[in-house]
């Protein structure tokens, strides 16, 4: 296992606005981390140039990051809708050109694996992620990439181990695996080292952040009530070869941006501690 986070670690400032991440990646290299997760969720700002047809010149920057910084990007994560069953099939369409931009992008940046939420429903939610998905996965097959397929924390999304490999299962795809998001589990109750035993050898990426079993805080680790030793050992148990990445976004969200690097060094000795757990 690597340690890797987000390129979202820092990014969120106390109005709400947040850094894009060619800002933030020289700050991340040099407080020590060498892995990184690109969150192309940049994409769901409108501003963002990633959804215009500019946005090779930001895929050019990413890429003079990573060889300048001798960086390895890990994985990357898609944006994503909770409402895309309930769109006009024009709006649908357009949302979705945002991930098979991600998932194009991704590969340009030789990423192996990118993150996708599946689709929030009211019912019939795996035979309509099985439609839904179908399109991106054909699209991550041709450019050499994994799909890792993300446990939500809705009533309406997939939340737990059983019913994602359901849906991974009927999918079929040596391309596919589950993105273990331990918040999100830890939120609604699950029993972490249960689930990341029946995921098994289909999990191939995880998402780490705390919180207090209530609310997804987005916490870095220790920082909540998740039992990161029995969380390390199970995975150990069952032969994890993916990375731990760090999605702890809110955790500094209220520092002042003179105290980053601090933020960002506390992030890696962290998580460098739970790699060694």
């Amino acid at each position: 296992m690597r340690l890797s986070t987000s390129t979202n670690l820092v990014s969120f400032l106390p109005d709400g606005r947040k850094t894009e991440m060619q800002l933030l990646i020289p700050l991340y290299a040099q407080g020590g981390f060498t892995c990184l997760d690109l969150n192309f969720c940049e994409m769901m700002n409108p501003s963002s140039i990633l959804r215009t047809d500019r946005y090779e010149e930001r895929v050019g920057q990413l890429l003079a990051l990573k060889r300048q910084y001798g960086l390895t990007y890990n994985q990357s994560h898609a944006p994503y809708l909770r409402d895309r069953f309930r769109m006009r099939p024009e709006e649908g369409e357009k949302e979705d050109a945002m991930v098979f931009r991600a998932i194009r992008i991704s590969a340009e940046l030789g990423i192996p694996q990118i993150v996708i939420h599946p689709a929030p429903a009211e019912e019939d939610i795996v035979e309509k992620n099985l439609a839904y998905l179908a399109p991106f996965i054909d699209m991550a097959d041709k450019c050499g990439i994994h799909i890792a397929l993300e446990n939500l924390d809705a009533k309406n999304e997939i939340r737990e181990a059983d019913q994602m490999l359901g849906l991974v299962n009927r999918l079929s795809s040596p391309s596919v695996g589950v993105c273990l998001d331990f918040g999100h589990a830890h939120m609604n109750g699950l029993d972490l080292v249960e689930e990341i035993h029946t995921y098994g050898q289909a999990l191939i990426a995880t998402h780490v952040a705390d919180n207090h079993g209530t609310q997804d805080e987005h916490l870095l680790p220790w920082y909540g009530t998740i039992g990161w030793r029995e969380c390390m050992k199970a995975l150990k148990d069952i032969g994890y070869q993916g990375d731990l990445t760090l999605e702890c976004m809110k955790q500094n969200q209220y520092l002042p941006e003179e105290l980053r690097m601090m933020a960002i060094r506390q992030a890696k000795e962290i998580g460098s501690f739970l790699l060694a757990s």
